[in-house]
């Protein structure tokens, strides 16, 4: 195979890389079908067709997004000749899927999470047996050698959905991170060898830093430095202001702020730049070698055993001591502040270690919910309609043709187009907030109720959080920001008492302004009440009520079960608040796909 590695890495021009098409080679030579993750920029495309080069058959391949339809990938009838012959197989055009089974190629699918779930699954079939059903057509066989490369961004990126676990499991996974800045550094070089190595060097250290930066969720890959190095030569030098001008131009569009940054992208990489000339850094030596891949995610979190344990106290001096670095870099100091956020803030007298505080705080919070979530898309509906001039949408070919059927003229009207648009969904949040649910447990559960009513936007969302009385801290109407909606939950109250009935009265009451007719309410409490009546009297009122059971020491399953019960849903109890965002989004994907749980 070493052989076979370096034709290939010569033919494609890769640097590096070498044990990941080690990797994949072996999954495709014995027919596994093979999943590529990693970020945007990585090289995900170019390896995924150096693989399927290897193999020597027909590459299909197959770009996803959300438009993507079933019939555009298993194929579809043609309008004419069903008019003429009926729905024959003759009449049927194969898609990209069908053509890979019937010729023995490959299938890539780039960017798979991008598709639509309907679309994912029709995958199913084909990889497990080598067929597909068709209607009106029958059955579809894949010829020995059919196999699948697919390519997709991790889960935190947006606009990307988790693919079904079915779906995953038929997959051997191969991940890829940033390369070593000697490889990037070879990359750039390989391709601009004109280009001048203090530019590239430069250039490179900016894209970098753009990974680690406290204040970006998301760096720019290595086409930021490419195209830093284009930019700044095209106005002609190579100077100090060439690079920042270039810099400003190539990484804006290529990273993620995060939603709790005060400043603007533009004045962080203005930052960085500054950093970069003040660094002055040298081209790397360590070019096309193979060394470990580290993990871009790891600053601020030391290996086993460096960790040292810090105590509440320690942090608050960190904080009256303005060590913001130090601090936002942390991730488990950060989670700290998070869970004793309101003891750490009474302790507190300086404004400006305040703000540092529920600065970390709120970016905490949030960081570890996006980890355990994921992305996050629910469901949508196909709306089939009359084809309007400019719209967009796809051709339903088998309605169409039904409507032009035996007609001697057809018109716009009679042509149907379908298109994909979100489920209509109003939710009512109800918090416990109570002494019983105070601390980590708070924490985790109102981020992740803040995240997901920032990521699920055709989703309307009302929260209320309760101890002995209900407080509704966001209407189904009303706009907050999703740094004051952390703060907001991180800064409630904690006394003793517990009333879920109250919580419940209330909740209702507010999600009956909702205009949706799909409504659903979701309790997220330990079931221990100790003031109120029996809460499953209130529940009843409901179209649909679940309840997200959190264990504690005197957790009450019964009365969770009674309260889903009489409001028609279904406890999902969890033992560890990291459970929280995930079984919270697969309640409300429950609801949207209108599936009784």
């Amino acid at each position: 195979m070493d052989d076979d590695l370096q034709r290939i890495r010569e033919r494609f021009g890769i640097v590096g890389r070498r044990a990941e098409l080690e990797r994949g080679l072996a999954a495709v030579h014995v027919n596994r079908h093979l999943m590529i993750e990693g970020p945007v920029g990585v090289g995900k495309t170019v390896l995924a067709n150096a693989i399927a080069s290897y193999l020597d058959r027909p590459v299909f391949r197959v770009d996803g997004d959300e438009r993507y339809t079933e019939q555009k990938l298993s194929g579809w009838f043609d309008p004419p000749v069903v008019l003429e012959k009926g729905y024959v197989e003759d009449a049927f055009l194969l898609g990209p899927l069908t053509e890979a089974m019937r010729a023995g190629g490959v299938l890539f699918v780039n960017e798979m999470n991008r598709m639509p779930e309907g679309v994912q699954n029709i995958l199913l079939p084909a990889m497990d047996e080598g067929i597909i059903d068709i209607p009106k057509v029958g059955r579809i066989r894949a010829k020995e050698g059919f196999v699948i490369i697919a390519t997709q961004n991790p889960r935190e990126f947006v606009a990307t959905t988790a693919i079904s676990e079915a779906l995953s499991d038929r997959f051997e996974l191969l991940t890829l991170n940033y390369q070593p800045e000697g490889e990037e550094f070879e990359i750039i070089a390989r391709r601009y060898p004109a280009a001048d190595g203090d530019l590239v060097a430069r250039s490179l250290w900016i894209c970098r830093r753009t990974r680690d930066h406290p204040n970006i969720r998301r760096g720019a890959s290595i086409r930021g430095a490419i195209a830093t190095v284009q930019l700044a030569g095209a106005f002609g030098s190579a100077d100090e202001s060439a690079l920042r001008r270039a810099a400003q131009m190539a990484l804006p569009t290529r990273i993620e702020m995060r939603e709790e940054s005060k400043t603007t992208a533009p004045e962080v990489i203005d930052q960085i730049v500054d950093e970069c000339l003040a660094e002055a850094p040298s081209p790397p030596t360590d070019m096309d070698t193979e060394t470990t891949r580290g993990d871009p995610g790891r600053k601020g979190r030391p290996a086993d055993g460096e960790r040292k344990v810090i105590d509440v106290g320690d942090i608050a001096k960190l904080l009256e001591t303005h060590h913001e670095d130090k601090l936002l870099d942390d991730d488990d100091i950060g989670w700290k502040v998070a869970q004793n956020y309101m003891r750490i803030r009474i302790g507190l007298s300086d404004p400006a270690a305040l703000e540092l505080a529920r600065k970390i705080a709120i970016r905490a919070t949030i960081q570890r919910v996006l980890r355990l979530l994921g992305p996050v898309r629910l469901p949508s509906r196909v709306v089939r309609e009359p084809f309007l001039p400019g719209d967009g949408s796809e051709i339903d070919i088998e309605s169409t043709v039904e409507n032009i059927a035996g007609k001697r003229r057809a018109g716009a009207a009679d042509v149907v187009v379908e298109r994909r648009e979100p489920k209509d969904l109003s939710v009512a949040l109800m918090l416990d907030a109570s002494l019983s649910m105070s601390g980590d447990k708070l924490a985790m559960a109102s981020a992740a109720i803040a995240v997901l009513a920032f990521r699920l936007t055709m989703v309307d969302f009302l929260l209320v959080t309760f101890n002995d009385r209900p407080k509704v801290v966001k209407r189904l109407d009303q706009d907050f920001s999703l740094d004051d909606l952390v703060m907001e939950l991180l800064e409630f109250t904690a006394p003793g008492y517990t009333n879920i009935e109250s919580a419940l009265v209330k909740g209702h009451e507010e999600l009956s302004k909702a205009r949706t007719r799909n409504q659903v309410g979701v309790l997220i409490t330990d079931g221990n009440y100790t003031v109120g009546r029996d809460p499953s009297l209130a529940a009843s009122s409901f179209k649909r009520l679940f309840v997200i059971m959190t264990h504690s020491h005197d957790c009450r399953l019964g009365v969770c079960e009674a309260v889903a019960g009489a409001g028609g849903g279904h406890v999902y109890e969890v033992s560890g608040f990291d459970e929280v965002p995930r079984v919270l989004y697969k309640v409300l994907r429950v609801v949207a796909q209108g599936s009784p749980g």
